[in-house]
Formats: structure tokens, C-alpha cells, sequence
């Protein structure tokens, strides 16, 4: 398990109890003030509770309470780094999201998810039971899956699967810039909670989770945000673009495309008009910036 390193404790400030037998740890950012709004936040691959700190002192100031468990194989979870299948990560999350319903029953609350964490919200808000919850903030959901992913390297990936499912894979070779905060791509990094080295077997999990989010989208119908990044050099652009062309056309969500930003735009140098416009949802207000505008033009030109 992982241990706390001089400068990076591990916060832990409860635990959700599962029906599955799980307890998944989780830290309370904290509203200042009275709570105005509550979000579940879902962490994306290899990341912890840690990854919205960032966000976090944006939002934490503005009377938003922040929920950030550990999700199943990530963080200090006793299953860390053995992957759990997505129906595991959907059915806890939306557990989750319920016990904080019973918790705040008169605050409005929200699943928000960023990459992996994005697309387990996909799959929740497409269900035929999707949780009780006041709408979703989608950033960058990995949707990278179906037709939108190479075939050959799904083929590749299906054999190293099955011959070599514990092998680990240190991404070395993989030269992909998730953000251009140097400071917060370091923390990251240095985080005793982060998985540095995934099992082969755990990314072939990722990827079918990527390709039934990519599928569901078409049945996703829950008030959102959804939002992507020009720069974003992990999901490609049709991939996301697919997805947000199947959303069904009567579906209460919103498009916000950013082109300066990378996949982790909650962390992003250029973060400053995302989360204001995270915000603006959250407290049920229109977008103060241009993306919704912006992901017009991306979804009739690409750029």
C-alpha cells in the first residue's frame, strides 16, 4: 500500500462503506462557508482523491463541497492496481453518489469526472437507473473506444491481455503532454497515491470502459457539462467528437470546447475560464465564456 512520502501526506478523511464489501477512502475538500453545492468527483487513471486539489481551492472558497474517493485498483485501495471491471467502478460510484444524496438531501449534487472518471459518469448517466443526482460535469471522459480506436493496437492489446496480464507497463515510451502545469504534472508524479506502472491487464480494463462510455453516449440524456480540450493529446478529437454528436439532440447538455487547454483542464495553466464556467453550471447559471459557441465551430470543422 502507499505510504506517505515528506512533503505528500495521504488525506483521508472518511470512507464510503459499500454494499460490495468495499471501503473506499475519500478526501473532503471542504466548502468555506455554507454549502451551496456537493459534487462526487470521479479521478481519472493511475490518479487518487489528490487529483482535484487544484480545482478544488477554485471551488472550495465558492460554497461547493467536494467528495473525492479513491475508485476501485487506484489510490490506497485495498484491490489497488488489480482492475475491478467497469461494472464495479459504475455501481460503487453511483452507491456513492446515493449515500451523499441521504447525506445532503436538500443541496443540489453533482458527479463530476474527469477522463476515466468522465466516462464512468458517461455510463452512469445512461443507465436505465442513474443516480439521484442534480446533473454531471464531464471533463475530457475517456471515450476513446469503437470505431474511434485503431484496430490494430486494440489487437495488440487483447494478446498482451491474455499472454502477459500482470506484466507492467511503465508508459516511458509514451510521450503525451496531459497538461502544460509543469508544477502540477510534477505533484502528480511525486504523489505516493498515483499507480506508475499499470498492469497490462488493468489497461485492457481501461480501454473496454473507454468503449462502452463511447457507446452509451448515444443513450446519455442527464443535464451535463461536457467539456474538452484543443490540446488534449490522450482522447482524440473524433473520438470525443463521435461521442458528442450521438448525444441525443433533446438531452439538457451543454458543450464547452476550450482550445487552449490539455486533458487535465482542471489543471491546466489556462484554467481560469473552465472552472469558472464548472462553477457557473454548478450554481445553475449560463456559461460566462464562449466554449458552448466554440464547441459548435469543433463539431462542424474539427478545429
Amino acid at each position: 500500500m502507499p505510504r506517505a512520502t515528506p512533503g505528500h501526506p495521504i488525506v483521508t478523511s472518511g470512507y464510503f462503506e459499500l454494499k460490495d464489501g468495499a471501503r473506499q477512502p475519500y478526501r473532503l475538500y471542504p466548502a468555506q462557508g455554507n454549502v451551496k453545492e456537493v459534487v462526487l468527483a470521479l479521478h481519472g487513471y493511475t490518479d487518487s482523491r489528490d487529483g482535484w486539489a487544484i480545482l478544488a481551492g477554485y471551488l472550495n472558497p465558492r460554497g461547493v463541497e467536494i467528495y473525492a474517493p479513491d475508485l476501485s485498483s487506484f489510490g490506497a485501495t485495498k484491490n489497488r492496481g488489480i482492475w475491478p471491471g467497469t461494472g464495479v467502478l459504475v455501481e460503487e460510484a453511483r452507491e456513492e453518489a446515493e449515500q451523499l444524496r441521504a447525506r445532503y438531501p436538500h443541496t443540489p449534487l453533482y458527479i463530476m469526472g474527469e477522463s476515466m472518471g468522465g466516462a464512468i459518469g458517461i455510463l452512469l448517466g445512461a443507465s436505465p437507473n442513474p443516480p439521484p443526482v442534480n446533473g454531471y460535469v464531464l471533463s475530457a471522459p475517456a471515450v476513446w473506444g469503437g470505431p474511434a480506436m485503431d484496430p490494430l493496437y486494440k489487437a495488440t492489446l487483447r494478446v498482451a491481455d491474455f499472454f502477459a496480464p500482470a506484466k507492467r507497463l511503465s508508459g516511458q515510451s509514451v510521450h503525451v503532454k496531459a497538461s502544460d502545469n509543469k508544477a502540477a504534472l510534477i505533484a502528480f508524479g511525486e504523489d505516493p497515491l498515483t499507480i506508475h506502472a499499470p498492469r497490462i491487464d488493468n489497461i485492457a480494463g481501461l480501454v473496454e470502459l473507454m468503449g462502452q462510455a463511447q457507446a452509451a453516449c448515444g443513450h446519455f440524456d442527464q443535464k451535463a457539462l461536457f467539456l474538452y480540450g484543443g490540446h488534449d493529446e490522450l482522447i482524440p478529437k473524433e473520438a470525443m467528437r463521435a461521442c458528442w454528436r450521438s448525444i441525443p439532440a433533446q438531452a439538457p447538455v451543454t458543450l464547452a470546447y476550450y482550445p487552449p487547454d490539455y486533458h487535465l483542464i482542471p489543471r491546466d495553466l489556462e484554467r481560469a475560464v473552465p472552472s469558472a464556467d464548472m462553477l457557473a453550471f454548478l450554481e445553475g447559471r449560463g456559461l460566462p465564456s464562449d466554449a458552448p459557441s466554440q464547441a459548435t465551430v469543433f463539431l462542424a470543422t474539427g478545429d
